[in-house]
């Protein structure tokens, strides 16, 4: 059965902390709200913690319970999302719940640090300030 509607992602109990980081160290920079291809919302939210600049994007996981972590790098790339720009390609992901308890896959990744780049957003991001 082909799916023509997805919910829309639910942040609404997150705070954000673009002022300072938060008590688990995080500094919120910003976000982006968007659709894939086959019209599911998405968001990006891009943070620091010490010297890492992150990146987690999340998105519907109806009809994608298959997905591996293979098909993530794809997607990101796929999507007009992100650009890798090393080797390098960690990302980390796994299905969760969004504010609303609807599930949802969470892809984490590091986009720079210390030592490098790894990869480059390509959407604009919108101030939590």
């Amino acid at each position: 059965m082909l799916i023509k509607k997805f919910p829309a992602l639910s942040r609404m109990d997150y705070v954000p902390s673009p002022y300072e980081p938060n008590e688990d160290g995080v500094m919120d920079v910003g976000y982006y709200n968007g659709a894939l291809s086959d019209g599911r919302a998405y968001r990006v939210e891009c943070w620091r913690m010490d010297e890492m600049l992150m990146m987690t994007v999340m998105f519907s996981d109806l009809g994608l319970s298959a997905w591996k972590r293979q098909d993530m790098f794809c997607l990101l790339e796929l999507e007009g999302i992100l650009e890798y720009t090393a080797e390098r390609r960690a990302v980390q992901c796994a299905r969760t719940q969004d504010d609303a308890e609807r599930g949802v896959w969470a892809l984490n990744m590091m986009l720079a640090n210390g030592k490098g780049t790894y990869g480059k957003l390509l959407v604009p991001l919108q101030s939590y300030k």
